[in-house]
């Protein structure tokens, strides 16, 4: 939860590492568990001048990599210092409190394919949501 929005494990890559590298990384740190075959889905750019996000005006641009991963192994950690930890049934999803540009993302990633998105909001609302499909 950030907010009172859902969202998915997540973070900044170190200094070398790979973006492949950094979402292992972070889902462990955040969930306990180690993704097995994490595939790259999208590049997306969130263009924040405007946006109100957590209270805080004008945050920072920001590109992400998103990846997606069927299976994994370990155990789930009790909680995450920066969130609780919850699944959500795909039946559950629609229904889902989530920013509006990332839901626009989960449900370009049931299309096949990689692509690159765009996104531009202003204050809480979604302006802009354009992608390319790459692959």
């Amino acid at each position: 939860m950030h907010h009172g929005f859902h969202v998915p494990p997540g973070g900044k890559t170190k200094r070398g590492e790979r973006g492949i590298d950094c979402v292992v990384r972070e889902f462990k740190e955040e969930t306990g568990l180690t993704l097995l075959h994490p595939r790259l889905r999208a590049i997306a750019t969130f263009y924040n001048q405007g946006r109100i996000l957590g209270g805080q005006e004008n945050p920072e641009d920001w590109c992400v990599e998103i990846y997606e991963a069927h299976d994994y192994f370990g155990q789930t950690k009790e909680e995450h210092s920066k969130a609780k930890l919850i699944w959500i049934r795909d039946a559950d999803l629609k229904t889902t409190r989530m920013y509006p540009g990332d839901r626009k993302i989960l449900e370009l990633l049931a299309e096949e394919g990689v692509f690159e998105i765009l996104t531009r909001y202003h204050k809480e609302e979604l302006l802009t949501f354009e992608y390319t499909r790459v692959v």
